[in-house]
């Protein structure tokens, strides 16, 4: 159940490398006041205490680990808006240079690579904090919170990630820049949906014990759904256009063989 906490909050974290990646400012997601994604099993945990029944004790062991997590990530996070800021500035130029553009990923890469095992480790101690019940139903205001497509694998991305191993050419490279930018843009109303609906829940749902019923899961899935869909339609634009023969040949052997590239995170 722990590495299904990290595992959901992994996903999102790709999203949200991507996005400041891009410099995309559209996508709707929130975060807290030390800039924490709303969906880290921290901030979610907290934000549904009462429906979790979390003791006082648990509470302040919550809110201690948030605030170390916040002191942690500022200067992550100070970073990740430089780089959006100088991607923003890069896009709006006009005339984007590709090395350019690359760089700024390379950098995103790896400022994602060293935050994504402090959040692996934070959510695992929040799954530490709470009881098997507790987690599971915080594995179910997780689904409706919304992390993308349950874990599927985002192609697109995929295709950025193995950009040396499918010999991505600087040009390819930042066509797949702006695709990745339209799925940020499309994919923002859907994650309105998902907060919307979280807000509901947490009206219909507020007393302690409760749980969603079979309906509003349902609703989640469906949203999750559309993503995936979202991000098959993008990935398969990606690659009937911008991938030559022999690099959707390679892309297919790093899908479904045993060279699969690690996420860094970012």
């Amino acid at each position: 159940m722990i590495t299904r906490i990290a595992l959901m909050f992994a996903v999102v974290a790709t999203l949200c490398g991507a996005a400041f990646t891009l410099g995309s400012t559209s996508t709707g997601r929130r975060q807290d006041a030390g800039g924490i994604p709303s969906e880290h099993p921290i901030v979610l945990a907290l934000h549904y205490q009462h429906e979790l029944a979390l003791s006082d004790e648990q509470v302040q062991k919550l809110s201690a680990l948030r605030d170390a997590l916040g002191k942690e990530f500022a200067p992550f996070h100070q970073q990740a808006d430089a780089l959006q800021q100088r991607m923003q500035e890069l896009q709006q130029s006009g005339n984007p240079d590709p090395a350019t553009g690359a760089k700024l990923k390379q950098d995103a890469d790896e400022l994602g690579a060293k935050m994504k095992p402090m959040f692996d480790r934070y959510s695992e101690e929040v799954g530490k904090l709470l009881s098997d019940e507790q987690r599971q139903k915080l594995m179910k205001f997780s689904s409706v919170a919304g992390h993308p497509s349950d874990g599927q694998e985002f192609v697109l991305n995929t295709m950025m990630q193995s950009r040396e191993q499918l010999g991505i050419t600087p040009q390819q490279f930042t066509q797949l820049q702006y695709l990745l930018a339209d799925f940020i843009r499309a994919f923002a109303p859907v994650r309105e949906k998902m907060e919307l609906l979280q807000l509901e829940m947490k009206t219909k749902f507020a007393d302690p014990g409760s749980t969603p019923t079979p309906e509003y899961v349902g609703r989640a899935a469906e949203l999750q759904k559309q993503v995936a869909a979202l991000q098959s339609q993008f990935s398969d634009q990606a690659a009937k256009s911008v991938l030559e023969p022999k690099q959707k040949a390679k892309l297919e052997e790093l899908l479904h063989g045993d060279h699969r590239p690690q996420s860094n995170g970012g």
